[in-house]
């Protein structure tokens, strides 16, 4: 009888089994969520993402590791200025990119990274994400970055979000450096946009590869640097090595030895149209504030390697030591020279004063039809033919979209093109006929007026410049439909810019 038991020991032992029971299986219970937790974590991170709702699969190809953000202090040149517009939001924008972790090399170990400045704003927004989808669906190797110059927290904080939400999901090898305002800041209260380049690039190569300390230079001296504009669409990917390539470069007399491999002491660049005006419009010692090696310079040597544009490339540690002086002397030349093309000038000038010549190209970008100096020589080879369809070989590696392109009425132009072209919205471009260099040889404006051409090569050049832009434009439109537009995208290749599309 249980009443006649000694109090305490008749159900001492059954309880203290039902309480190591319960104990037990609340904690398998516990280590049964934690596993499943564990799984979900892991599965998440091989699975494809989800997008707003859209299926994304991550690039395959992508190499490069995230190392979190850096704090980045900013330019000395121009951060001094506590109160600078935009110093409240520029500390925590910068990708990592200084530990050497990123896995951007090719095969023989090079290391790439291309870079392009803009500033923050709708219009710059849509060039960069097809600037990022071509650079990736071209094949460029190395990491790209955006350095996206910000008047203020707001802006940077909208660049940040459609840099999140729409291009990490093209590649992880893909990143945004947001920067001050610079265009503001240089010479106040003068606004000069093209600031931004120099102080800019500057401002990367010392907060993201961490110049000028040992430790950026042991990691990135030897990584190749390429500059470029928001309007140059890479079809065509660079390398270090331009030995075995089909380039025209620039003649020279210059009896410095010809250079086939961009390393240190041998950058390239593109050839531009402004002759020697890099030097003659300026005042050499008030621009070097001293004695400078650009007063003497042999004018085959100024004409042969410094009348140059982007695309820039370089290895970081010359394109270190350029940035350095391009950002001290481009206010200068501005002063001297104060028009669109002074920060031009001043790379040049930056370059020749540290004796750093350079390989000039003219096949590295196609944009001015009536341009010498250009890659039109690989176009004019092509013929009315081909100019459609072009041998992937005698492809420029930029097509520079600075210009308006007409033939027939057949239209392409940056400035333009609705500013909401990469939404869901917007209708596809209209594309033309493969032969529609031999269908025109005049031009029909957006106003209506009727042109007659200048020049023999004319509707050849404005042919392969339509042919190439429309269809590429609508191939990062279509991919930014596929992947954020929950299948509501609109694919309509209506989207001209006359009136009717009577006689395309």
């Amino acid at each position: 009888d249980q009443k006649m038991r000694p109090p305490g020991r008749s159900n001492s032992k059954p309880l203290r089994q039902k309480d190591e029971l319960m104990s037990l299986e609340k904690l398998l219970a516990v280590l049964v969520v934690i596993a499943i937790v564990i799984f979900v974590a892991v599965s998440s991170i091989h699975a494809p993402q989800e997008e707003q709702g859209i299926l994304v699969i991550p690039d395959k190809k992508s190499s490069i590791v995230r190392s979190g953000p850096s704090a980045a202090a900013g330019s000395a040149a121009v951060n001094k200025k506590k109160n600078a517009p935009g110093a409240e939001f520029h500390a925590d924008e910068a990708e990592d990119l200084s530990s050497g972790s990123s896995n951007n090399n090719v095969d023989d170990g090079t290391k790439y990274h291309v870079v392009f400045s803009t500033g923050c704003s709708p219009f710059q927004d849509w060039q960069s994400y097809v600037f990022f989808f071509h650079a990736w669906k071209s094949g460029q190797q190395g990491n790209v970055t955006r350095v996206a110059s910000c008047g203020n927290a707001k802006d940077a904080a909208t660049v940040r979000k459609l840099h999140d939400t729409q291009i990490r999901i093209m590649s992880d090898r893909f990143s945004l450096h947001i920067t001050p305002e610079y265009s503001a800041l240089v010479k106040p209260p003068l606004k000069y946009k093209f600031f931004n380049k120099p102080f800019g690039m500057l401002d990367f190569l010392e907060n993201v590869l961490k110049y000028p300390s040992e430790e950026g230079a042991k990691l990135h001296d030897d990584t190749i640097i390429l500059l470029l504009d928001p309007d140059q669409m890479i079809i065509r990917p660079f390398t270090n090595d331009f030995s075995q390539s089909t380039e025209v470069w620039r003649p020279t007399k210059s009896k410095l030895p010809i250079r086939t491999k961009v390393e240190h002491g041998s950058p390239f660049a593109q050839q531009y149209g402004f002759g020697m005006q890099w030097k003659t419009k300026v005042d050499a010692k008030y621009v070097a504030n001293g004695p400078t090696r650009v007063e003497d310079m042999d004018m085959d040597e100024a004409r042969g390697h410094y009348v140059l544009g982007p695309p820039y490339i370089a290895t970081a540690r010359d394109m270190y030591a350029i940035a350095k002086k391009w950002t001290e002397f481009v206010p200068r030349v501005h002063d001297n020279y104060p028009h669109l093309l002074a920060e031009m000038f001043a790379y040049c000038f930056a370059a020749a004063h540290l004796g750093l010549p350079h390989r000039v190209a003219h096949s590295f970008m196609v944009s001015d039809i009536g341009s010498g100096g250009e890659g039109w020589k690989l176009v004019d080879r092509m013929g009315k033919d081909n100019v459609c369809e072009p041998p992937p070989d005698l492809n420029p590696h930029v097509l520079h979209y600075c210009q308006r392109y007409m033939l027939g009425k057949w239209f392409i132009g940056k400035y333009r093109l609705r500013k909401d072209f990469i939404s869901c919205e917007a209708p596809l471009l209209k594309e033309p006929p493969t032969d529609i260099a031999k269908q025109y040889d005049y031009q029909i404006a957006p106003d209506g007026s009727r042109l007659a051409f200048r020049s023999k090569p004319g509707p050849v050049r404005n042919a392969f410049m339509i042919c190439s832009l429309i269809p590429r434009l609508n191939q990062a439109a279509v991919y930014f439909k596929e992947h954020h537009c929950k299948g509501q995208g609109n694919f309509n290749k209506t989207y001209i810019f006359h009136d009717t599309d009577e006689g395309m």
